[in-house]
């Protein structure tokens, strides 16, 4: 089994990992990931700004205009370590949707010293280009990049019980097992009670 120490990633890096040239590009359809540039943010705002996209995420859908503009010049910003990376996803030189890391941080947030880190990955993908596997592979994509790239231990998915293609996406696509939130109607802050973690040392590309 190939799992993450392998040298052929998902994906075929392009530009320098800690600045705005970074693209992934995959290598199985004409997709790519990119960070987004201040030009790119009336793009993000259209994506935020979708309904459609944003009804399982609370923290978006109950965003205001204000709140939604200032996620969208944040994701502009390259932090070194990161605490967060978010790539606009790309089709053929289209933007489709969103993919990549919320958060980075701590794996135990009760032992930050010990140095293993986790991130919270997710994607988001404008209706008219669903169902067309870009979701899978850039999502795929993310979980390479932060384990072979950023050295993280961890990525955490999480989503709403009622998103049925997230968690078709992740039991059926990815295979992954569901961890339910153990109180009746219990959500985090995200509208969240479903989640699904992976291992850097279970991770097969």
């Amino acid at each position: 089994m190939s799992h993450v120490s392998s040298n052929s990633p998902a994906y075929q890096l392009c530009g320098q990992l800690c600045d705005s040239t970074l693209e992934l590009k995959s290598k199985d359809i004409p997709l790519s990931l990119r960070i987004p540039t201040s030009k790119d943010i009336p793009t993000l705002l259209d994506l935020l700004g979708n309904k459609a996209n944003s009804e399982f995420d609370k923290s978006i859908s109950e965003a205001t205009t204000e709140d939604l503009e200032s996620i969208a010049k944040r994701w502009t910003i390259i932090s070194d370590p990161p605490t967060y990376r978010n790539f606009l996803i790309w089709h053929e030189e289209k933007p489709v949707g969103i993919a990549g890391l919320g958060w980075i941080g701590p794996c135990n947030k009760d032992q930050p010293e010990d140095g293993s880190r986790a991130g919270a990955a997710g994607v988001m993908v404008q209706p008219s280009a669903r169902g067309k596997g870009y979701a899978y592979e850039a999502l795929r994509m993310v979980f390479d990049y932060g384990f072979r790239e950023l050295g993280l231990q961890e990525i955490r998915v999480g989503s709403h019980s009622g998103n049925v293609p997230m968690r078709a996406l992740m039991e059926q696509k990815f295979g992954l097992k569901t961890e339910i939130s153990s109180g009746a109607d219990e959500v985090d802050r995200f509208g969240n009670d479903y989640e699904w973690i992976i291992a850097q040392q279970d991770w097969t590309v």
